[in-house]
């Protein structure tokens, strides 16, 4: 953004809530690829009015730096270093265009392999 464009209108908040439902939402348009969810506590959690998302970590350092571990179950025959650096690319961009937020890490951790189609 050019300097002549910035008008200071107070502060912007992003909350990790939304953070991990842009990585969500990055992640779903991969094929092959499906967030591993922890049922029980989520449901769990929706009976008392709560939204948690178990499969995507954000974590906010006191820096003001922003983690993203995203827990992923990928389908059998993947090469499984590529989808998870297509991973981090895909994560790392939804949330810079979307949130204007460089992330400095993505990680990636493989919960398991569905032989089925996911």
């Amino acid at each position: 953004m050019r300097p002549e464009n910035k008008v200071d209108l107070g502060v912007i908040a992003v909350h990790t809530n939304v953070i991990a439902d842009i990585c969500s939402a990055a992640i779903a348009d991969i094929e092959g690829v499906v967030l591993a969810h922890n049922e029980p506590l989520e449901g769990l959690a929706s009976i008392v009015g709560m939204r948690l998302n178990t499969a995507v970590d954000v974590r906010v350092e006191a820096s003001g730096q922003v983690s993203v571990v995203v827990k992923v179950v990928l389908r059998y025959g993947m090469n499984l270093s590529e989808i998870s650096r297509r991973i981090q690319d895909v994560v790392m961009t939804a949330v810079e265009k979307m949130a204007d937020i460089n992330l400095r890490d993505v990680d990636v951790s493989i919960q398991g392999i569905n032989r089925g189609v996911a």
